[in-house]
């Protein structure tokens, strides 16, 4: 790579976010893993409840969404990739998540020259059903254990070919935005990704598209909620 494609990468990536040593006495301090809990999905739901996100339905409701700007593709570049095997109208996510994962990346590749990939982002109720009658262990699509991809709200970072100081610094860059509430991580083994569920407080001025905040609150989004929910 040549040194004024680096500089333009330093020079977009701007001031990131500060890491701790990941060395202590000549030796990486590796965290411990960020496990996902019962408590983890059901603080995301609630979460996503409270900002008055509703779960994204079927491919209508996805093309609709996209069109209102509520969800925006991920802007690929030399340090964010998104998993070639995720569909073109599956490349976007709420702004700011999208954000989120612009300035994550940003910053590790400055750190390691290498790119983070997108492996899953937003999904809708209805694939989330068929996702289901595969795979056991999916989340639900209603109430409080319901898969935060269906808001919008999280994506999945691929983890399988990371090192351990990659891992290491995934994890303490991560954790402080944890304890101040701006994510949600669940740390995922058999998968082997981060799923991070991002919320509106990361980027406090991206807000609710104008419809979107007009139909917050009202009676029609509450029963559509409340048909989701069951």
């Amino acid at each position: 790579m040549s040194l004024g494609t680096r500089e333009a990468i330093a020079e977009e990536a701007g001031q990131p976010e500060v890491i701790p040593g990941l060395y202590r006495y000549g030796r990486l301090v590796v965290p411990p893993p960020m496990r996902g809990t019962r408590e983890i999905l059901v603080h995301q739901n609630l979460i996503a409840d409270e900002e008055g996100l509703s779960r994204i339905q079927d491919d209508d409701d996805l093309r609709r969404m996209r069109g209102e700007r509520m969800l925006v593709d991920f802007p690929e570049s030399m340090s964010l990739h998104v998993n070639a095997e995720l569909a073109g109208d599956r490349r976007c996510a709420r702004p700011w998540t999208v954000r989120f994962a612009a300035d994550i990346a940003r910053a590790y590749y400055l750190r390691f020259h290498q790119p983070l990939q997108v492996n899953s982002a937003v999904r809708t109720v209805a694939y989330q059903l068929r996702l289901r009658r595969v795979n056991g262990n999916a989340a639900g699509i209603g109430g409080e254990m319901a898969s935060p991809h269906l808001t919008g709200e999280a994506i999945d970072f691929g983890k399988r070919d990371m090192t351990t100081e990659e891992i290491a610094w995934m994890r303490t860059y991560l954790r402080p935005l944890m304890q101040v509430g701006k994510v949600d991580v669940e740390e995922e083994f058999q998968q082997a990704c981060f799923h991070i569920s991002v919320y509106r407080s990361y980027a406090p001025a991206m807000a609710l598209s104008r419809r979107e905040y007009a139909e917050v609150g009202s009676p029609h989004v509450t029963r559509a909620r409340a048909d989701v929910d069951q």
